[in-house]
């Protein structure tokens, strides 16, 4: 499908829905009636955090320090760098997000004694200002006006009604998520998706809007990407899509198509067809499933009242989508 993406049309999509994660979390037996379900759900669905078992996230647990070292590097997307690191303590399944967060500068070796990370100690709602402020890079403002300051600046923590920070608490697994999600918005401050998106940077504000969204995209020649792998490697982005304004056409190609691709497409044609998008999808699955052969591997129809064609690719493993305006 590589040939396909250069010579079928300059044209592609992307999002990413992981049905797994997503079931999982639905599963969760103590946060069905929690303040932080939808953000747990979400935090699970993108692979950042997870539960204790198929059915306990356990959300008023409170978080350690290496607990939530992990869940900050993960969700950032930093590149995780197993080296020895200062602290005499960094030796576990731990170590790799202790290095990770000291070379991010999100750690300061100065600030924990003796050379010790305790990575099983509850980590402070300080702690976690510290660590979240700098992860957007705002360190400078963190010690001049104080890190729960800045923290509160930035939408990250809100304090108690009594008016306190709550600085030295312990923080629970529910208000980590709530943390990590927020450093993420404030990171990468969303645009609102339009209905029928004809621009990349609309295209992309439609992704990363999903829930499920994970990996990251790329805009390319007013094509955006997915790379689901979530590598550094520009062939792995495996779902493109772009918006051909003359054409008034929607193109979607697909390229060594997989559970979570096929997750994410369902969550995608959503997008385009809200009441018949379980048809378009079941369309694409029967196309997926075919052999290639000239003039007889597509299906074309119309639902809610836009035009939809799909069809396979002639390498025999891609799929393409054309979703009329």
């Amino acid at each position: 499908m590589k040939k396909m993406k250069l010579a079928v049309i300059m044209t592609f999509v992307t999002v990413l829905l992981a049905s797994q994660t997503v079931a999982a979390a639905a599963a969760f037996t103590d946060t069905k009636s929690h303040w932080a379900k939808s953000e747990i759900d979400t935090a699970v669905s993108q692979g950042w955090i997870n539960g204790y078992s198929a059915t306990s996230f356990k959300p008023n647990d409170n978080i350690t320090r290496a607990e939530f070292t992990k869940s900050l590097v993960a969700a950032m997307k930093y590149k995780l760098e197993d080296q020895d690191t200062p602290f005499i303590d960094d030796k576990g399944w731990f170590r790799a997000s202790i290095s990770t967060g000291l070379k991010q500068s999100i750690i300061k070796v100065n600030e924990y004694k003796e050379s010790q990370f305790e990575p099983n100690r509850k980590i402070t709602r300080e702690e976690i200002a510290r660590m979240t402020v700098r992860a957007l890079g705002k360190d400078a403002d963190g010690v001049k006006s104080g890190y729960l300051a800045i923290a509160k600046q930035n939408e990250i923590l809100k304090g108690y009604p009594d008016g306190t920070m709550g600085g030295d608490k312990n923080a629970t697994r529910a208000e980590a998520v709530l943390m990590i999600s927020n450093t993420l918005k404030a990171k990468n401050p969303q645009v609102k998706p339009v209905a029928y998106p004809k621009t990349d940077k609309e295209l992309d504000a439609l992704i990363q809007s999903l829930p499920s969204f994970k990996g990251h995209t790329t805009i390319s020649r007013g094509a955006v990407g997915v790379n689901l792998k979530g590598s550094d490697v520009f062939e792995d982005h495996n779902v493109w899509i772009e918006y051909d304004a003359e054409l008034k056409r929607t193109t979607i190609n697909v390229d060594e198509p997989s559970s979570d691709v096929k997750a994410l497409l369902k969550d995608l044609l959503k997008q385009y067809y809200p009441q018949s998008y379980e048809k378009a999808y079941s369309n694409y699955i029967k196309v997926d499933g075919m052999k290639f052969v000239e003039g007889k591997n597509s299906i074309k129809t119309t639902y809610d009242g836009r035009s939809f064609l799909v069809y396979k690719a002639n390498d025999n493993v891609g799929v393409v989508f054309w979703i009329g305006g």
